[in-house]
Formats: structure tokens, C-alpha cells, sequence
């Protein structure tokens, strides 16, 4: 018998299920900044939450079978390594299947889900509004007042200059134009802690 995995407490049980794979990368802030953009995207521009939330809570477990010595390489301002991000893709889309499927959801509503992850990060377009809000979700957290400072001490990049290199990316990085609305959004928030960072100096 199918369970209901429209629920909050199903969502909850997903992430529980994601979680022990989470744990490098910063894949957890990660995802909890991600599942609230995707949830403001989801307002926004429509579409299933069913679908949608799930996707976003399990799209990076996959780096969890790369080691973190390598996971650098892989994304970022200076990629020098894009095969890891497909072993992560596809890692991702097996482990996803396996948690879903274990959990009693869909068939027809895992392939989506699966099928989302398997390419969110390397496909050259969406295939669908569910994809366009995972991937818009994903790519906001770099522009988060978080997700900004991690990568700018991850990749040791000077904040304004990285920053000028993010804001040149929104116009090929977003889907949706609620995605790259919040991202012009970001960024000007971004600026702003700039600006009085210096000013403060």
C-alpha cells in the first residue's frame, strides 16, 4: 500500500533519510538554504511540492562517495575535475531511488524525482518547472549571506571579486524568473555587507 508522501512528516522522514549523507561539503547548510529558497520558488512559480521537495533534500547526497580531498575539484570558480560532479549526479540518483523507493513512493513520481538529480548540476537545460525550481534553489545558496562566505573560504576568493563573478553567472545559472529575481536580490544584499564592511574598516 502507497503511503501519503505529500506531508510534512513524510518530507521530514526524507531528510532524516538524507542526512547521514550530508555531512561534508557543508551539504547540510546546504540544503536547509536550498529547501528554503526552493519552498519561495515553489510560491512563486507554482508547481509540486511532492516532487520538488524531496528533489532538493536529496540532490546532494552523492557527494558523499567522493572524497573530500577531490571534492574541490569538482566545482566552482576554477573546475579542475567536472567528471566528479557527474560520479555525484549519478550517485546521488541511485541513492535517492533507493531511499524513496524504500520510503513507498511512486514509481511514475521517483523516476521525476531521480531524473532531476541524475542531471541537476551538468544537463544544458530543464526539462521541466519541478527541475527549473531544484536547480535555481541550488545555485541561490551561493548567493546566500551564508552560502556566500562558505564558498568564498572554500575557493579563498577576495568577496568582491567573487561576488563580480556570481553576479555574471545569473543570466545562464537561473530557470525561473522568480530564481533569477532572488538572485539579483541576493546579490544586492551581498553588496550592501560589502560596502559597510569597508566602511567599517
Amino acid at each position: 500500500m502507497q503511503q501519503d508522501t505529500s506531508s510534512h512528516e513524510a518530507f521530514t522522514t526524507v531528510f532524516a533519510r538524507a542526512l547521514p549523507y550530508l555531512q561534508t561539503r557543508h551539504n547540510e547548510l546546504h540544503t536547509r538554504i536550498s529547501l528554503d529558497f526552493a519552498k519561495r520558488l515553489l510560491a512563486a512559480e507554482g508547481g509540486d511540492p511532492r516532487i520538488v521537495i524531496p528533489a532538493i533534500l536529496l540532490h546532494d547526497i552523492g557527494w558523499s562517495k567522493v572524497p573530500e580531498a577531490q571534492q574541490l575539484l569538482a566545482f566552482g570558480p576554477n573546475v579542475k575535475d567536472p567528471d566528479l560532479t557527474r560520479v555525484h549526479e549519478r550517485e546521488g540518483a541511485r541513492m535517492a531511488e533507493e531511499i524513496l523507493v524504500s520510503l513507498g513512493y511512486e514509481g511514475e513520481r521517483v523516476g521525476e524525482i531521480v531524473s532531476i538529480i541524475a542531471g541537476h548540476d551538468t544537463r544544458p537545460e530543464s526539462s521541466s518547472l519541478h527541475e527549473s525550481i531544484v536547480r535555481d534553489a541550488d545555485k541561490l545558496f551561493r548567493l546566500s549571506e551564508r552560502g556566500f562566505a562558505i564558498d568564498c573560504e572554500r575557493f579563498e576568493q577576495d568577496p568582491a571579486a567573487y561576488l563580480g563573478w556570481v553576479e555574471e553567472q545569473i543570466a545562464h545559472w537561473f530557470f525561473t524568473t522568480s530564481g533569477a529575481e532572488l538572485a539579483r536580490q541576493e546579490t544586492a544584499a551581498r553588496y550592501r555587507e560589502l560596502r559597510s564592511a569597508q566602511s567599517i574598516a
